[in-house]
């Protein structure tokens, strides 16, 4: 189970870990995730650090040889140790860029968990709590988190498991993915229950870590809520990034034809342009949001 022991959890709040935690709060460009008993922290969508309890005193620091090329990094023993791991992350950012393995779709999944989790100007109904979640045999989720409908909110609300599935643009993976979410669908039904209490727990966990960036009052009131446990309440929520509106590779009728299929729900969003996704102003609408 994705799970931080307590003790780790401690340290990385008050302890000699807790400038990694600062630094991750304060460098939006970096995002971490829990694992089972360790956790990684991702830049461009790629880990910059894997680190593992080996004890409450000692914790072990893994980078990829290829993007470390030389630094070296002993155990996370002391705040010594960690500041020594500090002093380096900018130089495994710039080797990540050179040396790693780009991919935008990547970096796009990071953007989303930037833009719901830490942007309190945008004030979003979504909010992400893991991400590369495993769906059994069946493969991943980009991403899973929770849906707080904006109306209504109260403290001890029972709200959504969500489950994401991002694609960059003409990504050939996009054809075929009415299938692949029904391979999804079918590896979690059989334990939705404890998925939804798996990523209810790490959404406690991060929100005591301080990884969610809101105003105080919504930060409390989102400690009070509850992840319904039932899979006909789960949202599967396809975003298309960049996705070219000329394109046929994307078949909506298969995803209609699916058992699930009022469970779907469709996001697009992106940077590339086109005008046939251009509204005048008649068109937009835009009335005032209190």
């Amino acid at each position: 189970m994705h799970k931080l022991m307590p003790t780790f959890l401690d340290t990385l709040k008050v302890g000699f870990l807790s400038e990694i935690t600062k630094r991750v709060i304060k460098d939006r460009d970096l995002n971490l995730e829990i694992r089972e008993n360790y956790l990684n922290i991702y830049y461009k969508g790629n880990s910059l650090l894997r680190l593992t309890e080996k004890s409450p005193q000692c914790y072990h620091p893994y980078v990829h040889p290829k993007i470390l090329n030389g630094i070296q990094l002993p155990d996370f023993t002391d705040k010594a140790s960690v500041d020594h791991f500090m002093r380096n992350i900018p130089a495994i950012k710039d080797n990540i860029v050179l040396l790693g393995k780009p991919s935008l779709e990547i970096e796009y999944e990071q953007m989303i968990i930037r833009a719901n989790n830490q942007e309190p100007r945008n004030n979003s109904e979504y909010f992400i709590v893991d991400r590369q979640v495993t769906a059994g045999k069946a493969g991943r989720f980009d991403l899973t988190g929770l849906f707080w409908e904006r109306n209504g909110r109260k403290r001890g609300q029972t709200v959504p498991l969500c489950l994401f599935e991002v694609k960059f643009a003409l990504n050939q993976d996009i054809q075929d993915v009415d299938q692949q979410l029904k391979r999804y669908y079918l590896a979690i039904r059989e334990k939705a229950s404890e998925l939804a209490e798996e990523t209810e727990g790490i959404f406690r966990q991060k929100l005591e870590l301080g990884l969610f960036r809101h105003p105080a009052d919504r930060l409390e009131a989102m400690k009070t809520l509850k992840f319904s446990r039932d899979i006909d309440d789960f949202q599967f929520i396809l975003i298309l990034v960049d996705y070219n509106p000329y394109s046929s590779l994307y078949k909506l009728d298969r995803l209609a034809k699916l058992s699930f299929a009022g469970q779907i729900k469709i996001f697009r969003g992106g940077f590339a342009m086109w005008e046939k996704e251009f509204k005048s102003l008649a068109e937009a609408n835009l009335s005032p949001v209190e």
